[in-house]
């Protein structure tokens, strides 16, 4: 069984930090760790910032629901706030699911 030096030492060789670490009263034991963006993540990428979409006419509606789905979004990703090292990854799939609500499984 790892001890939680090994943990540590895995996460940092890893290039991450360790944000908090304990036992549980079970005998197990957690760890929380944050890892950087690799740099050639799409996060960095140079672009032209132009929307995907071409000028249109909006529907109040639609600008409604995508108003929160995008809240949404970033509440799911930073925990309500909580956690503002988050995962960009992790909010465009929060958006996906705000925009077209979780996906049905076969």
């Amino acid at each position: 069984m790892p001890t939680p030096k090994d943990v540590q030492k895995l996460i940092e060789d890893a290039g991450g930090n360790i944000t908090s670490m304990g036992g549980l009263p079970d005998g197990s034991g957690f760890a929380v760790a944050s890892f950087p963006l690799p740099k050639d993540h799409w996060l960095y990428a140079d672009h032209d910032n132009e929307p995907p979409i071409p000028e249109s006419e909006w529907n109040p509606a639609a600008r409604e629901m995508i108003i929160r789905a995008a809240r949404y979004a970033v509440r799911c990703a930073t925990r309500n706030g909580r956690d503002m090292d988050f995962d960009p990854d992790a909010l465009v799939q929060c958006m996906v699911v705000g925009m077209l609500g979780p996906r049905k499984l076969p």
